[in-house]
């Protein structure tokens, strides 16, 4: 259910509201966030991807902490995490995850430029009237 847009007239706070919730619904409901979803079940149910992302954090907050506390990092922590790192990329399915992490972020940096221009009047109220792509 959508809130009407009554021509000039400032909307209220509630429909203003009504209206984010509304964007939100649609967000929910858009492929990116489905796939992205759909994915996540999936890595849930790989033990293999799901524990190499979990040695992956676990090492690199070791070196961050060490890193932190003024101490060296040796050269084989530095390779241990990029092995990780490499078996994180060949990772068909994590692969697959940050494509459509990335599409969406891409849809959502979409929603907030197109928020931002309507805000600041920057845009005349259409995407083809500043020709920035976000139809």
């Amino acid at each position: 259910m959508m809130v009407e847009i009554k021509g000039d007239k400032a909307l209220s706070k509630e429909d203003i509201i009504k209206l984010a919730f509304d964007l939100g619904t649609s967000i929910g409901d858009s492929d990116e966030i489905i796939l992205l979803k759909e994915l996540q079940s999936k890595l849930n149910e790989d033990f293999e991807a799901s524990n190499l992302i979990i040695k992956y954090k676990d090492a690199k907050m070791k070196l961050e902490h060490k890193m932190n506390d003024g101490l060296m990092i040796t050269k084989g922590e530095e390779d241990h995490i990029d092995i990780l790192e490499q078996q994180l990329s060949s990772n068909a399915l994590l692969q697959e995850m940050m494509t459509a992490q990335e599409k969406f972020d891409n849809l959502m940096q979409a929603v907030y430029f197109a928020m931002n221009q309507a805000i600041t009047g920057s845009c005349g109220g259409s995407c083809s009237s500043c020709d920035s792509g976000c139809s």
